[in-house]
């Protein structure tokens, strides 16, 4: 056999074997974003009462809040998909603006400490870039069992 066949066959076998995983590959990456688009929907379905709830309870025991509430998505900026949502609170101009919190994650110390650091943004999708809402608090963290 020459080279020139013997590496066309090579080629050829390489795309054969790794076919199948690069179309695993792609349909975890689009089931991954699909959850992710639903689970953004489910939180935008529900965030009237699921904030009037918050709210209730809060009030209930004695901790109300004076300025505008709001339930947004959190955004997980990483490598898994994760579906949660967030109250945030403050003045109204300041609430009107934000459509997200974005949460990132770092350890350190061999991973003996890790950060979650919470962040009202101003754009739900953070490929496009975002930017922070100043003047808003996360009042409430809600997770869903799935």
């Amino acid at each position: 056999m020459t080279k020139q066949k013997i590496l066309a066959t090579a080629i050829a076998a390489s795309l054969l074997i790794a076919t199948p995983f690069a179309v695993a590959r792609a349909d975890n990456i689009l089931s991954g974003v699909l959850k992710g688009a639903v689970g953004v929907l489910a939180v935008q379905a529900i965030a009237g009462p699921l904030d009037h709830f918050i709210n209730s309870v809060m009030l209930a025991n004695n901790v109300g809040n004076r300025d505008k509430t709001k339930v947004v998505p959190i955004v997980t900026i990483g490598s898994a998909t994760y579906v949660g949502a967030a109250q945030v609170t403050g003045p109204s101009s300041a609430i009107d603006q934000v459509k997200a919190v974005g949460e990132f994650a770092a350890q350190w110390n061999n991973g003996v400490w890790q950060v979650r650091a919470l962040v009202p943004v101003d754009n739900i999708n953070v490929l496009r870039g975002f930017k922070r809402v100043y003047g808003v608090g996360i009042d409430a963290v809600i997770n869903a069992k799935l």
